[in-house]
């Protein structure tokens, strides 16, 4: 539980440290430091970037927009969007030509975004499509294949989908009208008037792979896909699929217990000793509770917690913790996920203050802390004051990375700032605050990027002024800090001619 918490906000935080959009894109997508999916994100990037090179070459940037979109979409179906593919990947249209209606929607908005069209992103029923310039023209892209939906499929689609939710989270679920069908449909899966934001068409990717696993009976792949969508987002269509899926590996292992939630509070209370039956009940109340928080039902989750608590047989102090923790946790992602960083921090801190010595809630709340401050409007000197005064009252966030990004930039900003307006007191004093700050900053690239900054700032203006000593010396200085800097290195040899 703690290990996900901990995926969840490194899987979240990193793409803020990407240098242009199409990494951020890409990180968005393709989440993770592991060598394949690096691997895969640079390929993304180089083919993406080719892409735009050919679109370009199209002349696409000089065009009306409407000409713009007609291009794109033309050089997309004629170049890389070849073959439909339910199960393909986003490289797929690049190594072989196939795509499904995803794929080729996040390329579309990718093409969109590096020119400038605005465009709105909508699924309907079993399609994805876009609407490109819609406050203009509002000119519907399709994948390729696209076909005209009929009213009889669309109402066949629902029927189905209103089964499976009868065969995995609706227990005893009534005939009902064609009203509540499409009612319940837009709850539990996708609105098709409601538009997506490009996090929730990054996820909207994985269910896609997810239902592809699904139908291949890799049941595990899929329900590991889907915890990676509900890391991007909250939603029950992807609690559903991974409902069915558990079902299916369960029809699969046979497990020793099994049954609804009221047979087994009847059975735990007559076997209070069975150690497979809390976990059973666990994971059905986890299972309930991210579908009410997939809903934004906060008040409903909570009575769930107390109900649960209610029902378990006297003296379970360890699995009652459990069940209150599992719910705060899931309660902090709630809240992340749905941008609430002031109620997810207040949430972190309480947990942290609970236990201090938690190594996975002080990395969260430090995260949280950091980002907090990445979105202060603050700058300059007013900034770096934030910054020391919450490591001053969270001093372990000193230890973070991101935390070195954070208070070395603006710290080696101002050491080059100052030397490069020949202000040398104002640089030295910068400088000698700059070394303080290293003290208690591990080492890493972050650390070894502003300490480049700071003392080549340094180094470069003694230079200038033909102190070509004092200039070594800073290099030498800043070696000691990183000493396999290639500019640094390259520095030394230069300043030994001086």
């Amino acid at each position: 539980m703690r290990i996900l918490l901990t995926a969840l906000f490194f899987l979240a935080l990193t793409p803020l440290l990407q240098a242009d959009e199409l990494s951020n894109r890409l990180r968005l997508i393709l989440p993770g430091e592991d060598a394949p999916t690096v691997n895969e994100r640079q390929f993304l990037y180089q083919r993406v970037s080719q892409l735009f090179r050919e679109l370009e070459g199209d002349k696409v940037d000089k065009k009306s927009t409407k000409k713009k979109i007609v291009r794109i979409e033309n050089r997309l179906h004629r170049t890389y969007l070849r073959s439909y593919a339910p199960n393909a990947d986003l490289a797929d249209a690049f190594r072989n030509g196939n795509y499904n209606d995803v794929t080729a929607a996040v390329l579309t908005a990718l093409a969109y975004e590096y020119f400038d069209v605005e465009y709105e992103v909508y699924v309907d029923h079993w399609e994805t499509y876009l609407i490109a310039d819609p406050s203009g023209r509002a000119i519907t892209s399709y994948q390729p294949s696209h076909e005209k939906h009929k009213d009889e499929m669309e109402a066949s689609f629902r029927r189905d989908y209103l089964d499976l939710l009868r065969a995995t989270i609706i227990d005893n679920l009534p005939n009902i009208g064609a009203k509540e069908v499409n009612e319940l449909f837009e709850r539990y899966y996708y609105p098709p008037d409601k538009k997506l934001s490009f996090g929730q068409l990054s996820a909207l990717l994985l269910y896609r792979r997810a239902q592809s696993a699904y139908q291949a009976k890799n049941y595990q792949k899929s329900i590991d896909l889907l915890e990676l969508a509900l890391q991007k987002e909250e939603r029950p269509a992807f609690l559903v699929l991974r409902k069915a899926s558990e079902l299916q590996l369960k029809a699969i292992t046979q497990p020793d217990v099994e049954g609804d939630i009221n047979t087994l509070f009847k059975q735990w209370a007559e076997r209070p000793d069975n150690r497979y039956l809390p976990a059973a009940i666990l994971q059905h109340f986890d299972e309930k509770q991210r579908l009410l928080l997939a809903e934004n039902n906060l008040g409903g989750a909570a009575d769930l917690l107390g109900n649960y608590l209610q029902r378990a047989p006297t003296g379970k102090k360890d699995w009652a913790k459990n069940l209150t923790d599992l719910q705060q946790y899931r309660l902090l992602r709630h809240h992340f996920t749905n941008g609430r960083m002031d109620l997810a921090q207040r949430l972190a801190e309480s947990l942290f203050a609970e236990a201090p010595n938690d190594e996975t809630m002080r990395f969260v709340l430090g995260e949280l802390v950091i980002d907090a401050l990445r979105r202060t409007r603050l700058t300059g000197s007013e900034f770096t004051i934030a910054v020391e005064s919450a490591a001053s009252r969270d001093p372990f966030i000193r230890k973070q990375d991101r935390f070195a990004d954070l208070l070395l930039r603006e710290l080696a900003w101002k050491v080059r700032d100052r030397y490069e307006a020949d202000d040398l007191h104002g640089g030295t004093d910068a400088l000698n605050h700059f070394r303080q700050a290293l003290v208690d900053i591990p080492i890493g690239e972050k650390r070894s990027l502003w300490t480049l900054t700071a003392f080549i700032a340094a180094s470069n203006y003694h230079f200038r002024m033909e102190e070509y000593q004092k200039a070594r010396d800073f290099v030498s200085e800043g070696l000691r800090y990183n000493p396999n800097e290639e500019y640094f290195l390259h520095r030394r040899d230069l300043l030994q001619r001086y």
